[in-house]
């Protein structure tokens, strides 16, 4: 099994367990989303993003205990401790991340690393090894 396999099956299993807390964080289908300037079927992992409903997937990193909330302009701040995954591993610290919801299948991210926009792609659109995972258990079918 491959190190991205192995950190894809990590990932879901942490996002499940954080889905079955509460209500979705964010007003946009559950999901794959990709860079919008990067075609569904040629995305790479670094322009590739999972949300479970709760938080997002990070490549190349590890994150935990998410917190969501609506801020006053309308967009919304998700909060959650992170380490970095690559060598040895970082030290985990808290990411800030910023979204501004542009339609149920579209948003803006904005981190201290800078900014992007993402859309929704069709599991079935991506390239391997997304196209071939599971992800019913989150609630996305």
């Amino acid at each position: 099994m491959g190190k991205l396999t192995v950190l894809i099956m990590c990932v879901t299993v942490m996002l499940s367990a954080a889905t079955s807390a509460g209500a979705d964080s964010l007003p946009i289908r559950r999901g794959y989303y990709v860079e919008k300037d990067v075609r569904c079927q040629d995305a790479p992992n670094s322009a590739t993003t999972l949300y479970d409903g709760i938080s997002f997937g990070h490549s190349h990193m590890e994150c935990r205990k998410p917190s969501s909330k609506k801020l006053t302009d309308g967009s919304y701040q998700i909060v959650e401790q992170c380490r970095d995954t690559e060598g040895r591993g970082g030290r985990w610290s808290a990411l800030t991340s910023n979204y501004v919801v542009l339609s149920q299948t579209e948003f803006t991210l904005t981190t201290k690393y800078g900014k992007a926009s993402y859309r929704y792609c069709a599991q079935s659109d991506l390239p391997w090894p997304w196209n071939a995972t599971d992800l019913h258990s989150i609630g996305v079918k």
